[in-house]
Parts: structure tokens; sequence; C-alpha cells
């Protein structure tokens, strides 16, 4: 038989091309889409398919159904060794459908946190990320992916999440602050300063400007993203050293600010859509920040008054098994002494709206009718071990004596 033409020129490049596919696609079926690569390439790769469209409350995140990945060979652990020479060869990257971007993207995510080795300008480019996602994107398994690995961001770099006064966290800056610290920090940023440098008389506004935009947190959840990404972008240009650092530290505080706010609006809500998204981000909390976040939690968690008057349970009851309040109640049984009678007020809300954990577990018992309730004993022998008290007394009326002592 007569071998065509082509077959000896293209068509024997396009064989040496699929020669690997072939080869690969019994090996590679247990291999993530994740699997071998940088924290550049994932970052690439999602920025790719993630989009964030609209402005304002009208943000949303959308997903490309056609995308550029990386190839099976730039993931595939067997070829590590000629990862590099295959990529130079065929192509890093190849176009392709996506059935579920969704899918992919989470892959993408669970991989990243183990690829940003803790450097700063990684491990900020990976929280903007997972911030976009966790607080436009309604789908809660990707809230959860990207709780856990904001979560796993903070702890590489040490961030003192939860460390200051916690009834102070979310104060936001003072608007005519904030206005006269963005002016200064965009007059000063680099690549507009003068060839000849600075002298001390210039630097001192810029320096001042950058700390003050930092020192609190911006009101609007999208903001504190953007502003995170400004300094990203500026520390990668900055050339001056010592600005160098003072940006790193307010791109460091900035960054608290971010985390703290993305976990704390996480655990608000009464949807059951977000039950789980609700429980990750108090073990996130409840971990980063030590038994002093519990009483946190039950400020930011209890109802508004608009809730109330509507009608609203104090606490999430949605559920037909109360998982948060369950969680809630395993939380603050684990606390005694002044730990657990601490109270954490925040700005602007009324007296019934912080208690402390102690008096949380005497009014979820009083507050259920049913012996059989799934909170009532839960909460009782809670209270019983924070209390110390030698035995378990089924009857709440001693914790309603106990509760009117307190006078809380």
């Amino acid at each position: 038989m007569k071998v065509p033409r082509s077959s000896s020129g293209r068509s024997r490049w396009r064989s040496l091309r699929a020669a690997p596919i072939g080869v690969a696609a019994l090996l590679a079926a247990g291999c993530s889409v994740a699997d071998n690569l940088s924290c550049d390439e994932i970052l690439t790769e999602v920025d790719g398919i993630v989009r964030v469209e609209g402005s304002g409350n009208e943000r949303r995140i959308t997903y490309a159904e056609r995308a550029e990945v990386s190839a099976w060979y730039m993931r595939f652990w067997l070829v590590t060794p000629i990862r590099s020479v295959l990529g130079f060869v065929f192509g890093r990257r190849a176009e392709v459908e996506l059935d579920r971007p969704a899918v992919h993207v989470r892959e993408l995510l669970r991989e990243l946190p183990d690829e940003t080795g803790g450097d700063l300008l990684a491990c900020a480019g990976t929280a903007v990320r997972l911030a976009w996602l966790l607080e436009f994107e309604p789908n809660a398994q990707t809230k959860v992916v990207a709780l856990d690995g904001l979560a796993r961001m903070a702890q590489q770099l040490a961030l003192p999440l939860f460390a200051g006064p916690l009834d102070r966290i979310g104060v936001p800056l003072d608007e005519q602050r904030l206005l006269v610290a963005r002016a200064g920090v965009q007059t000063g940023r680099p690549g507009l300063r003068p060839a000849t440098g600075w002298g001390e008389l210039q630097r001192r506004p810029y320096r001042e400007a950058l700390q003050t935009l930092s020192e609190a947190p911006l009101v609007d959840p999208a903001a504190r993203i953007l502003l995170a990404q400004q300094l990203i972008e500026f520390c990668a240009t900055e050339s001056d050293a010592e600005l160098l650092s003072l940006t790193r530290d307010a791109l460091r505080a900035t960054l608290v600010h971010l985390c703290q706010g993305c976990l704390l609006r996480a655990v608000q809500g009464r949807a059951p859509e977000f039950v789980e998204v609700r429980l990750c981000a108090m073990e996130q909390i409840r971990r980063l920040g030590g038994p002093g976040t519990v009483p946190l939690l039950l400020s930011v968690m209890i109802a508004s008054p608009e809730e109330r008057a509507a009608g609203a349970p104090l606490f999430d009851e949605d559920s037909l098994v109360p998982l948060v309040q369950l969680r809630l109640i395993h939380y603050c049984g684990q606390l005694s002494g002044d730990a657990a009678d601490a109270v954490v007020r925040l700005p602007g809300q009324q007296d019934w709206q912080s208690m402390s954990p102690r008096f949380y577990l005497a009014t979820t018992i009083l507050n259920q009718q049913d012996y059989y309730s799934k909170l009532r004993t839960p909460a009782l022998v809670a209270l019983t071990w924070s209390l110390q008290r030698p035995r378990l007394d089924p009857d709440p009326e001693w914790v309603r004596n106990w509760r009117e002592g307190r006078g809380q």
C-alpha cells in the first residue's frame, strides 16, 4: 500500500505529539488537574477561568466554559524529570472545553495552598482569589474550599487574626481619614515619583498614608479585596527598600482585615443551603483565634433587631438537625472560669445582642420546652461541665435560678 505523502511530514509530527497522550490515557486517569503545578501556574489557570463581573452589589462570579489549562504532561508526576522539555516542545498549556469549570477551579484551589511556600506575595495573591469567590460565589462547596484555603494562607503568614480587642473588630476607618490616605497613596505610588528620588518631606506623607489605609478595615468587602490587590502590585514594583518594607507591613495588615471580614461574614445568615459554610467558618475562627472568639461568634451570629421583630429565633434553627447551635454549645461548653463569662459587645449592638458563653447555654436550655429537644440535653451537659457541678441535673429549674442570680 502506498503511504500518503502527508504522513511522512506533518503526520509524523502529529503522531509524535499524540504518542504520549495515548500512553498517558490510563496513567493520568487518577491525576488531579492541579498536580505538579506551581503557584503561578495555578493562579494563571484560575484567572483564565474565573471572572468577576459587574460592580457594587451587582458583582457576580462567572466561569469560562472554554479556557487554557495546563497540558496533562505538565502535571503528571511520572514525567516530572522531563516536564520542562515537554512544555518547551509541545507547549505548556492547551485550550479545552470545560464540562464543569467550577469543579475544575475547586480542584485547583485545593492544591494552591500547598504551592505558596509561605511567600507573602504568593499567599496574598491566593487570598485575593479566594476572597472573591468567598464573597460573591453562590456555590456552597466553592465557599467551603475558599474558607479552608484562606485559613491556610493566614497560618502560613502567621497573621494575628482576632488578636486585637474583639469588640473593635470590623470598626471601619473614619471616612475623612480614608479619603486623605487614599489620596496620599495614589500621589506617591511607585511609578509616579520623580526619577531623582524623594526627600524626607515627600516620604513622610506617603508612609503615613500607607499606615492609615491599613490600620482598620474598609466597609465594602470588594474594596478590601481591591486594596489588597493594589498593595500586591505596589510590593512587586517598589524599588525603595524602606518603603517596600512598609508596603509589605501594610499588605499584611490589610490581609488581616480581609481574612477576618470574610470569616465573620461567612458565619452570618440563616440560609439552610449555607449551613456547611457557617460550620466551616466557625471552626476556622475558633481554631485561628482561640477560645476568646466564642463570645465574638455569639455576638456576630445572634439575630439582628430587625430579624427579631420579624419573629426570627435568637440563633440559627432552620435545619431539622440544628448543627450550628450544637457547634456553639460545644464551643461554649469547652470554657470555664472567666473565659466562660466573657462578653463581646460590638459597636451599635443592644444589650440583649451580646451574651457570655454560659449565659448562652442557660438561655438555650430554658428556651427549649421539650425534654426531647436536640439542644436541651447537650446544653445542660455543657453548662454543668463549665460550672464544674458534680452531677448532671436534668431539671432546668436550677438553670433558671442560676441565670436569675447572675442577672445578665
